[in-house]
């Protein structure tokens, strides 16, 4: 019987990262996709192995359906709340756990995600075990009890409303998404307000988690001059946000904002978004805040008098 259950326990966790990864871009919240994953264990503990043809599309299967009915609930509390929501951004540290490197695999936009979040349940599933982790509507059908070809017109309306919501039909470049994203960090750095206002179109729109800027629409000067407000004691780093490049504001060594772009096809910013929750920006300030550079030099420390890192932490921008 500890034999069998060893086992079990070691199916579970080689796919485990797998498992979080889907729930995370189902639900967009850490907490949630952990216990979603867990009860997916607690239900996975008890099945009959033995009578399954395949224990991975048994696991993906529950842990969708279960991520399907916690959705459900959620998006009736965050319909409920009087400030902005946005998901949980994903900073990956500097040595990436099984969750990064699972995430890294099926990378999906922070803006993506945010968007995701005016899907159904059933519709964002569908939507993302199809675009992020590549199964094909039969597997999906098997998944979510439907025919394929209602599969298939899920995933299409899905695509087609996203698309209305302004997600491009195809991903951004990386590298030029990376370029306009440091030149982002360094205009704010350098309070370049004129350097700002070049960088945005005319009416960007501007998503945040703070209650007076939710879903707002602001000119590309009212922009510049609420970025290039720098206190003393600030700095603008670049770092890795769900797989793309991302700017974090740093005050008094902790994370006090990220700031996620899209870019259009000039290259200019087209939509900011803002993270400013202490909750959500906890994760971010562990991996790259005053603490945690702090533990990364100390080994070295002893070997040079003093070590400055100015515009980019060493973390992976190209994730």
């Amino acid at each position: 019987m500890e034999q069998m259950h060893r086992e079990k326990r070691a199916e579970f966790e080689a796919v485990r990262a797998k498992l979080f990864a889907l729930v995370y871009r189902m639900l967009g919240s850490r907490a949630e996709a952990e216990d979603v994953v867990q009860d997916a264990w607690l239900k996975w503990h008890v099945a009959d192995a033995s009578k399954l043809r395949s224990s991975g599309a048994w696991l993906t299967t529950i842990t969708t359906r279960l991520a399907i009915d916690r959705l459900r609930h959620l998006q009736i509390e965050r319909a409920t709340r009087s400030g902005g929501w946005m998901p949980d951004p994903w900073i990956e540290g500097l040595a990436p756990s099984a969750e990064d490197l699972a995430l890294r695999a099926v990378q999906m936009s922070y803006g993506v995600m945010l968007l995701l979040e005016r899907l159904k349940p059933e519709e964002r599933a569908a939507f993302v075990l199809h675009e992020a982790f590549e199964c094909d509507y039969a597997e999906i059908a098997k998944i979510l009890a439907k025919t394929p070809a209602n599969c298939r017109q899920m995933v299409h309306r899905a695509k087609e409303r996203l698309q209305r919501q302004g997600v491009p039909a195809k991903r951004a470049d990386p590298a030029a998404h990376a370029r306009i994203v440091e030149r982002l960090r360094a205009a704010m750095e350098a309070q370049d307000r004129v350097g700002l206002v070049r960088l945005f179109c005319d009416v960007p729109s501007v998503i945040s988690d703070a209650p007076e800027t939710v879903d707002a629409v602001a000119t590309a000067d009212q922009i510049a001059t609420t970025l290039s407000m720098r206190g003393p004691g600030d700095q603008m780093e670049t770092v890795s946000m769900n797989g793309m490049s991302a700017v974090a504001w740093m005050r008094n060594g902790e994370v006090d904002a990220l700031l996620d772009i899209s870019i259009g096809e000039d290259e200019r910013i087209v939509a900011l978004r803002i993270v400013t929750g202490a909750l959500r920006l906890a994760p971010a300030t562990r991996v790259f805040g005053r603490a945690a550079i702090m533990r990364l030099l100390q080994p070295v420390s002893s070997q040079a008098a003093s070590v400055t890192m100015r515009g980019h932490f060493p973390v992976d921008i190209d994730a």
